[in-house]
């Protein structure tokens, strides 16, 4: 007697939503690194700006442009992680090529 083996696909379309989700968990985390490269930013000015109060004048600005280039980042990865879950382009391009 033969026995019957069982072979287990998953649906390709499976594969690109879990891969769409870890994309999107990993770009969220990225928001998590933003707060503390902020925190240091921060932390780093004022410290800067305890030792020497003169240099004030020229450290704020600095920070205030850290601090903008470290919220572009968490920005950008909220943004991927919205394209991901909900506007995702590997499932457009994966339906447009099964329906012909």
């Amino acid at each position: 007697m033969q026995e019957a083996t069982y072979v287990v696909q998953q649906d390709p379309l499976a594969t690109i939503i879990i891969a769409a989700h870890i994309m999107a968990t990993i770009s969220l985390f990225l928001g998590f690194l933003t707060c503390i490269a902020q925190m240091k930013v921060a932390v780093t000015a004022i410290e800067s700006i305890a030792r020497q109060p003169e240099a004030a004048g020229s450290i704020r600005p600095t920070m205030f442009v850290g601090l903008a280039m470290c919220e572009t980042a968490g920005i950008y990865g909220l943004l991927i992680a919205i394209v991901m879950l909900f506007a995702n382009p590997l499932v457009q391009i994966y339906l447009a090529n099964t329906i012909r």
